[in-house]
């Protein structure tokens, strides 16, 4: 018996698949994101994207030699969460794959750190996405960001005050514990990804949290990108390029960084310690990308950081005044005579700049 069925709602079904596989193929290739037999955990939410991945993976595993392994985190944010971890675990088991379901309590999350539902359910989901990997011992685990995603967090990082590397988007390969973080549909757009669901008759489950007018990513991809193609049709494919071209510009700076960042920054009293003297020497935009590594190894919070905390950084090692201090998201910074030193601050409430 198959997997259950679900109507695509105002999609054609006679409408061709676009060249998904291929493109896939050559996303794996171009990012060195898979190069045959690796054990990957396919996060799969029952929504289009993630069933798209998983029945595209599935596709490839012959070729691949992938040991394909399917994780689902029930999230409990919506009626219809046990339905679709339900619906995930039984689709998996039709075609042959091992799966694991998870509970996890985001709410719980979010109240204990005072951050938003959206912030702590992300951190639950990826937490949980590693220990699948680790019990698993998988090195890959593959999720069902497409190009239009890519889009929307260029905007959501662009209007939350992001330093330029957040124009780059989500990285198509990134660490995750042991493992890397793959997005093989980086490059495929949703109206594609129905396209090839109509052709292929796979099943999917629609979240009805992505309607909600609350969180600001749906915000962007209801209301500001279809004004956007308001003055020009292409606006997604620019932005997409954008993208791309701040990631490769971001690669040959990022190397040169953390060689600035070896120089420059030390670990010890107490904190991360930047010299003063050292980093006045560097460019503006080295000094930038050090102070960004620097407030990520101290423990801060970098999702929420912004522009803002960075020149707050570089005005403070521009100025002789010590003693000056300045509060960053979870950290607080103090200047001395010759270093400015990093801690941790005292829990508190998070304060978003747009949400």
């Amino acid at each position: 018996m198959g997997p259950p069925r679900c109507a695509l709602v105002g999609v054609r079904s006679d409408l061709r698949p676009p060249e998904v596989l291929r493109r896939v193929r050559a996303t794996v290739r171009r990012y060195g994101m898979l190069s045959g037999g690796e054990r990957v955990v396919v996060a799969v939410s029952g929504g289009p994207d993630s069933m798209a991945l998983l029945h595209i993976l599935r596709r490839l595993q012959p070729e691949l030699r992938l040991r394909l392994h399917v994780a689902h985190v029930n999230h409990g944010l919506h009626r219809a969460a046990a339905a679709h971890a339900s619906f995930v675990a039984r689709t998996a088991r039709a075609w042959g794959l091992p799966v694991t379901v998870m509970r996890v309590n985001a709410r719980a999350l979010a109240r204990r750190r005072r951050v938003t539902l959206e912030e702590a359910a992300r951190w639950v989901r990826y937490d949980a996405l590693a220990r699948v990997a680790r019990r698993f011992r998988a090195s890959h685990v593959a999720v069902g960001h497409t190009a239009d995603d890519q889009v929307e967090t260029v905007l959501l990082w662009l209007l939350r005050g992001t330093a330029s590397d957040g124009l780059a988007g989500m990285p198509a390969v990134r660490p995750l514990g042991r493992a890397r973080i793959i997005r093989p549909l980086i490059d495929v757009w949703r109206t594609e990804v129905l396209r090839y669901l109509a052709s292929e008759r796979v099943p999917h489950r629609t979240d009805p949290t992505n309607r909600l007018r609350r969180p600001l990513r749906n915000r962007i991809r209801q209301d500001l990108l279809p004004h956007l193609e308001g003055y020009n049709p292409g606006i997604k494919a620019l932005l997409r390029r954008l993208a791309d071209q701040v990631a490769d510009d971001a690669t040959w700076l990022g190397r040169q960084a953390h060689e600035a960042y070896a120089r420059v920054v030390r670990r010890g009293g107490g904190g991360i310690t930047i010299d003063v003297a050292g980093f006045r020497g560097l460019p503006a935009s080295l000094q930038r990308r050090v102070t960004h590594m620097a407030l990520a190894a101290a423990g801060g919070n970098i999702r929420a950081l912004a522009f803002v905390h960075i020149e707050r950084l570089r005005e403070m090692a521009a100025r002789d005044r010590p003693g000056e201090q300045a509060d960053l998201p979870g950290l607080r910074a103090r200047r001395r005579d010759a270093t400015i030193l990093l801690v941790r601050a005292a829990r508190r409430p998070l304060r978003r700049m747009i949400e």
